[in-house]
């Protein structure tokens, strides 16, 4: 018997619990501490929000602070959407346990498990790169923060924030506690991004391990000794296999499509909104950098990149895992196609053209019905994003 949350889902759920969103532990205690993360990114806006109005309007700071702020937007709406459908997320992972458990042939087991350590591959390599940049964002910053040094009168200055340089509670005066509070936000935003993304990850991994096992039902259904599976008494055996089969591709296709269908409107808003953050930040380093003072300005890059590479790292898995599951769907077809059908009795030809039927309407993962998560989808919102820089640069 598998035991997912044991074997593939351990250091999802340790992510998830320590966000307060793992789906099979939610207490009054766990809500509390959901709710209590909400606060703290929604008041890190308020904390962006109130920059841009203590401060002299001018179309850079209008730039740098609407970047950080779309950016945290992304993280709440995120944060938000798992909340909401929380008991729907933890229906659709007992569904797949039990999809799992039923296994018994020893090939269809090997393979889920091959698709269950691949989808623990993913998560490990995340956490290590997000840990990775996490604390050479932070200890830069920090060092920034508290040594920078002015070269251009080549003394110190006071402390002064890169995330708000403008604060109504008043900047040098609570410099600590207004540091501390963004960066708890951004800290706890970006794990959770990473533990609902690697989540969703593993949980579709697992559907491709399903759509694998259709393939091996329907390539196993027709043995290798196809003239004495042809007669009538080894017939129905055909059938059978060929129908768990269907079944358990139509499973995988449910489960799928189900668990993106809940975060349906997110993920547009999240489509539309990186694209414009990323090209916002792609503005930011582009201005630092051609400015005049480069060296002044090096400190200023570092939360525009960090903010890239974390958006593009998301939406290029994302996009990742919705080509793998259009293969693995196209995958079934082609197996139906190749097994020779045309040694099978009549009865069953007919079962095999009806899943072939099937592969006119194809299958593939969309956000808010505009987007098709695919390699085609990656390519066009970079170009987008690009585009968008191109506008913004020229204006």
């Amino acid at each position: 018997m598998i035991c997912l949350e044991a074997e593939y889902f351990n250091l999802n759920r340790i992510l998830l619990q320590s966000i307060a969103l793992w789906p099979l532990q939610q207490s009054k205690l766990v809500q509390f501490q959901s709710t209590l993360i909400l606060i703290i990114l929604i008041t890190a806006i308020m904390c962006e929000v109130t920059t841009l109005i203590m401060s002299k309007v001018s179309p850079k700071i209008v730039v740098t602070v609407l970047s950080r702020t779309l950016f945290l937007m992304l993280l709440i709406v995120h944060y938000s959407a798992f909340r909401i459908n929380i008991k729907s997320i933890k229906n659709l992972l007992q569904q797949v346990h039990h999809v799992c458990t039923k296994l018994t042939d020893k090939n269809e087991i090997a393979i889920i498990q091959q698709y269950g350590w691949e989808a623990k591959r993913y998560t490990t390599t995340l956490l290590v790169a997000l840990c990775s940049e996490g604390t050479g964002f932070f200890l830069s910053q920090i060092a920034v923060a508290f040594y920078k040094v002015d070269l251009s009168i080549n003394g110190t200055r006071p402390p002064r924030l890169q995330i708000a340089t403008e604060n109504i509670l008043g900047e040098q005066n609570f410099f600590h506690l207004i540091l501390l509070h963004i960066d708890t936000a951004i800290i706890l935003g970006v794990i959770a991004w990473i533990a609902m993304g690697t989540f969703m990850i593993a949980y579709l991994q697992h559907t491709c391990g399903m759509f694998k096992i259709a393939c091996y039902r329907i390539e196993n259904a027709i043995g290798i000794n196809i003239s004495k599976d042809i007669n009538q008494k080894r017939g129905p055996s055909i059938s059978e296999k060929i129908i768990c089969a269907v079944n358990i591709h139509r499973e995988a296709m449910r489960l799928s499509e189900h668990l993106i269908s809940m975060f349906d409107p997110m993920y547009l808003c999240l489509t539309v909104t990186s694209v414009i953050t990323v090209s916002l930040n792609f503005f930011q380093i582009s201005d630092l950098v051609t400015s005049e003072d480069i060296r002044k300005n090096i400190p200023k890059v570092i939360i525009p990149i960090a903010s890239i590479f974390i958006i593009i790292m998301y939406v290029s898995l994302a996009n990742l895992i919705g080509q793998n599951i259009i293969d693995h769907n196209n995958e079934v077809y082609n197996s139906a196609y190749s097994i020779p059908w045309y040694m099978c009795p009549p009865h069953i030809q007919r079962l095999i053209l009806f899943l072939l039927e099937r592969k006119t309407k194809e299958f593939h993962l969309t956000c808010g019905g505009l987007f098709i998560a695919s390699f085609e989808c990656l390519a066009t919102l970079a170009k987008a994003t690009m585009s968008y820089f191109a506008f913004i640069y020229s204006a």
